[in-house]
């Protein structure tokens, strides 16, 4: 183990693997995310009252949420090792661990979005209805998102598989 620094610092080929996936997918989804705004054109009225602290603290929250929900999928085995387990069990997990993805991240930004723009006038119960009707939509679109980049993390492990296979012949 002294010879392989990266297995000292994550441990194993799981751990690094869950770190991959995880944080590949935060970073397709941002990137999506910002070319969809881009396109759009909201970018250019989100990012002036947005800020650098705000924008770390979000993108670190949604990071931490998709490792460990990438852990929680990858329990039963990785990704290039569908065939001790039925693919559709794979998809299943990473649709329901992208749910809870999206509801943590979505809620807990309203929340604390609510909690720091709470004024006088605005009912707290208002901020909780938002909140929780931002979390339901939240867990549907991580739903979507999980699915979609669950095909992808398999079809890429796939194909490395495949490609290593044949290198190794």
């Amino acid at each position: 183990m002294a010879d392989r620094p990266i297995e000292r610092l994550l441990g194993s080929e799981r751990r690094l693997e869950t770190w991959t996936v995880a944080t590949f997918d935060v970073i397709a989804l941002g990137l999506v995310g910002v070319l969809a705004g881009h396109a759009s054109g909201a970018l250019g009225s989100v990012l002036p009252g947005l800020g650098t602290v705000p924008g770390i603290l979000a993108f670190g929250y949604l990071w931490v949420l998709t490792l460990v929900a990438t852990r929680w999928v990858l329990a039963e085995g990785g990704l290039s090792r569908t065939e001790s387990r039925p693919l559709g069990r794979l998809l299943a997990r990473g649709v329901a661990g992208a749910a809870l993805v999206g509801a943590a991240f979505v809620g807990g930004l309203g929340l604390v979005g609510g909690l720091i723009t709470l004024a006088p006038g605005i009912e707290p119960l208002s901020v909780a209805l938002l909140t929780l009707f931002g979390a339901v939509g939240g867990a549907l679109g991580g739903a979507v998102v999980g699915l979609v980049l669950g095909l992808f993390d398999v079809g890429v492990a796939r194909t490395a598989d495949a490609v290593v296979g044949r290198l190794a012949d």
